[in-house]
């Protein structure tokens, strides 16, 4: 009976974070933890703090919890690399590569533990001084990690998300109209990247996510409707862009917008000169 509330509750919060209502998952996950120990549940709720930068909040749930469990293992990490601890980080990492996490049953869920332990370990020997072997065959978002590049970002995003002929493809996926300047886009919003307006999400993949509105501004490979959303990926605590795609009106919690002077430049179709990219670093530990 207790195991089926707690199926219940969990399915509800996630379904509001889904639906960008926040505020209702809180309050769901909190009441069941108020009269229950369960360390799914703390997780999810950790999730939710760590992704508003109430870092203090997600370590005091989490301090209590059993890192054999990997949703805690993952909620705890996280933290750790929204804080910049990469000394607990790498001490947690060391501590569980090996093991066999409890809650993990099928094998889809032990090749994405797998994938997590590895780009865990792709921060650490960026940033402990220990001698950490670095992972063999690095994808894309990796080997940004290990050595960013803006051009290397945009030429990927024009790769998948791009067509000469606005036609999508299997292969480009959802894409931008080629109307718009594709490196001014990149450019402006790296710049107008506010960290407060992250997305709240279930599945963090070592990036920030944040939604921009911008009418019009590609169509969808899936029934070939236009798209006024667009996701942006950066590297955690900065506005270095991993990838960007036009998306859906989804209902998120947060939504970014643009300046109107990034506009006129995005559309305006002479060349321009003035193409510096500029990299930021944001500080979210709350005092």
């Amino acid at each position: 009976m207790e195991n089926n509330i707690k199926i219940t509750i969990l399915n509800e919060a996630k379904e509001s974070i889904e639906n960008g209502d926040i505020n209702n998952a809180e309050s769901l996950l909190k009441g069941y933890l108020d009269f229950n120990k369960d360390s799914e549940v703390a997780a999810l709720l950790a999730v939710i703090y760590t992704q508003r930068g109430e870092l203090k909040e997600a370590l005091e749930i989490l301090k209590s919890q059993d890192s054999n469990y990997f949703c805690v293992y993952k909620s705890l990490s996280e933290v750790y690399i929204k804080l910049e601890k990469y000394d607990k980080l790498y001490n947690l990492w060391k501590k569980n590569i090996n093991r066999n996490f409890q809650d993990l049953k099928r094998e889809k869920d032990l090749k994405k533990t797998e994938q997590y332990l590895k780009r865990v370990q792709v921060f650490l020997k960026l940033f402990v001084n220990k001698r950490i072997e670095t992972p063999k065959e690095l994808d894309y978002k990796e080997q940004q990690y290990m050595k960013y590049d803006h051009k290397k970002a945009l030429e990927h995003i024009t790769l998948r998300h791009t067509s000469k002929n606005n036609i999508p493809t299997k292969d480009t996926g959802t894409i931008f109209y080629n109307k718009y300047d594709l490196e001014e886009l990149f450019l402006a919003i790296s710049r107008n990247i506010e960290f407060e307006k992250r997305e709240i999400k279930l599945n963090w993949d070592f990036s920030d996510t944040y939604i921009f509105r911008f009418a019009n501004i590609g169509i969808s490979d899936y029934d070939g409707r236009k798209l006024n959303f667009i996701r942006v990926a950066t590297i955690p605590n900065t506005n270095k862009i991993i990838t960007m795609f036009p998306t859906y009106n989804r209902k998120s919690s947060t939504v970014c917008s643009l300046q109107k002077e990034d506009m006129l430049s995005i559309c305006n179709s002479i060349v321009h000169t003035d193409r510096t990219y500029r990299v930021k670093t944001y500080s979210i530990n709350k005092k």
